[in-house]
C-alpha cells in the first residue's frame, strides 16, 4: 500500500513538473486519493498493532509506515500548491528559474529513492537523501536570501521562492521518509 500511495504520489509530481496550466484539477483529484491511502494505511497499521500487539521491529515497522503515509500524504498537499502556482502564473517553464525546477526533479528522484530504501530495507540510499537534500536547501536558502536585498523581487523570483519553498519541504518529507527506513534497518541489527 505504501508503494501504491507512493506511484500516486509521483504522478502528482509528474503532472506538477510538466508545468502546465490545465493539470490543477487532476491534481486536486490524485490529492484527494493520497489522503485517502494515507488514512487506509493509517487504519490498517493501528488495526495491526491492536490485534497483534507487536514489539520491538514490528512495532516501529507499523509506526513507521504510519509516518511514510503522512510523509507520502503531505508532499501530495505540496504537490497541489505547486500546482495551484503553476495554474496562477501560467505554467513553470519559462516563469520560474530553472535552478528550482532542477531541484524539483532532484527532490522528486529523493522520494523515490527514500521509499525504495524503506520499503526495500536499503539503509544504504539514506547518506544519498540526506545529501540531495543539502542541494535543495541552498537553492531556497539562495531565494530566501532575496528578500534582503534592496531592489524588488521580480514576478519570477517570487514566483520561484515560492516554488523553491515548496521543493524544500517535498525534500524534508523525503528526508524523513529516510530516516525511518534507517531507524527500522538499525533495528533489525
Amino acid at each position: 500500500m505504501v508503494l501504491r500511495l507512493y506511484e500516486l504520489v509521483d504522478r502528482l509530481l509528474s503532472l506538477v513538473m510538466e508545468g502546465k496550466k490545465s493539470s490543477l484539477g487532476r491534481v486536486e483529484e490524485l490529492s484527494v486519493s493520497a489522503e485517502e491511502y494515507r488514512n487506509v494505511i493509517s487504519n490498517e497499521a493501528v488495526l495491526f498493532i491492536a490485534r497483534y500487539q507487536p514489539l520491538a521491529g514490528d512495532l516501529l515497522w507499523a509506526e513507521g509506515v504510519i509516518s511514510v503515509a503522512y510523509d507520502l500524504y503531505r508532499v501530495a498537499r505540496y504537490a497541489r500548491e505547486i500546482a495551484i502556482l503553476s495554474d496562477h502564473i501560467g505554467g513553470l517553464k519559462g516563469n520560474v528559474n530553472d535552478d528550482v525546477l532542477e531541484s524539483l526533479e532532484v527532490a522528486r528522484a529523493m522520494l523515490k529513492l527514500s521509499v525504495e530504501a524503506f520499503v526495500g530495507g536499503k539503509g544504504e540510499l539514506v547518506e544519498e537523501v540526506i545529501k540531495r537534500d543539502s542541494m535543495v536547501d541552498d537553492v531556497y536558502h539562495r531565494y530566501l536570501a532575496l528578500l534582503g536585498k534592496e531592489e524588488p523581487l521580480s514576478t519570477r523570483d517570487a514566483a520561484s521562492l515560492l516554488l523553491a519553498r515548496h521543493v524544500e519541504r517535498i525534500a524534508d518529507h523525503a528526508t524523513y521518509i529516510a530516516m525511518s527506513a534507517s531507524r527500522i534497518a538499525r533495528s533489525s541489527l
